[in-house]
């Protein structure tokens, strides 16, 4: 399948940059994306990775218990033998959720012993043949400070989502009931995640209890995906995904106008009401979140902006310096900037 291809250029046509900067915690203009048929595959040594793998043909990679008890046991002895530490995990029917940090092993080895090992188990007790899992599993390289939390959360709630049980410490099947306890078994590391939650294990465990238990302010779901393959800020992104060769690309029809239209979509605004003279006060909000994402993410200057919604150029760089200090303190305000941000990129 061929897809349309972007450029990278400067808002004067001088030839390429690359600026990639982070505020407040919303990723700014940089966009990556590459060309490929499958999707990227990163390898980090200590890297903390969300593995999912699921069934061939969605179907069961677990009959019964005993085959999720030969499962963890293969996933224990790979674990030792590859050197990575495994922080959580999940077993459903027909797929498995992971939470790795490895070591110096890449993690592709590991997950190809561990998905062969387990496949020639369930062939012989169940006398079949053929592939078990669907094709390559996926990998997404988590930054794990300030997502690590929010990657644990998303696994065990998993059964939940799924509407297998009402509470996650309803499962048998997932670490949870583990972290619950504040100890598991040896080939569990949890240790150093019940260390993020608390200074005592009896404090660690309340917290993780609440984390369950409570509305988080930015879910998994939410954290940004970079290339297929990278959750977290842009910052890290970048890092991850430029060591591997991938540039950051600025999309070339990324307009004041297609970005003023997707705040007032966003705000439930009508987008006259952005350029009207009338004072408005959701009007000149949206207009200055539209000015600010295409400063940011499409490297439009604000005087191109001022233009568009016939404001005066000084008036709407003091209105930006006054968003820039809302967005420091407003965490709703970030969430919608981000969102129209994915939405933006995702329509490009």
């Amino acid at each position: 399948m061929v897809l349309r291809r972007f450029v990278l250029e400067s808002f004067e046509g001088q030839g390429v940059i690359v600026e990639v900067t982070q505020r407040f915690g919303v990723s700014l203009f940089v966009y990556y994306y590459r060309l490929m048929a499958r999707p990227l595959r990163i390898e980090l040594a200590g890297g903390l990775y969300h593995v999912i793998t699921r069934g061939n043909e969605r179907k069961a990679v677990f009959r019964d218990d005993s085959d999720r008890e030969r499962y963890l046991q293969r996933l224990s002895l790979y674990r030792e033998k590859f050197g990575f530490q495994l922080f959580a995990y999940c077993l459903m029917d027909n797929h498995v959720h992971l939470a790795i940090e490895t070591g110096k092993i890449p993690l592709s080895r590991s997950m190809a012993g561990l998905q062969s090992s387990y496949t020639q188990y369930f062939n012989r007790r169940h006398e079949r043949v053929g592939h078990l899992f669907q094709g390559r599993y996926k990998a997404f390289l988590v930054e794990e400070d300030p997502y690590a939390l929010c990657l644990i959360r998303y696994i065990h709630e998993n059964p939940v989502k799924a509407g297998v049980v009402a509470k996650p410490e309803e499962y048998a099947w997932s670490s949870d009931r583990f972290y619950r306890k504040g100890k598991g078994p040896p080939w569990l590391d949890c240790d150093r995640i019940l260390r993020m939650l608390g200074r005592s294990r009896s404090v660690a465990v309340r917290s993780y209890r609440r984390l369950m238990r409570e509305e988080v302010e930015e879910p998994y779901e939410d954290v940004l995906t970079w290339g297929g393959a990278v959750k977290g800020d842009e910052a890290f992104a970048d890092r991850v995904l430029q060591s591997v060769g991938e540039p950051p690309v600025i999309p070339r029809d990324m307009t004041i106008d297609r970005i003023a239209r997707e705040v007032a979509r966003h705000e439930g605004l009508d987008p006259r009401r952005m350029r009207s003279e009338r004072r408005d006060r959701a009007g000149s909000k949206a207009r200055l979140m539209a000015a600010w994402l295409a400063r940011d993410l499409a490297r439009l200057p604000v005087s191109q902006s001022a233009r568009y919604f016939g404001r005066a150029g000084v008036s709407l760089i003091l209105g930006l310096d006054r968003l820039e200090r809302r967005m420091s303190s407003d965490p709703g305000l970030r969430r919608a900037m981000t969102r129209i941000r994915q939405n933006l990129l995702a329509s490009g």
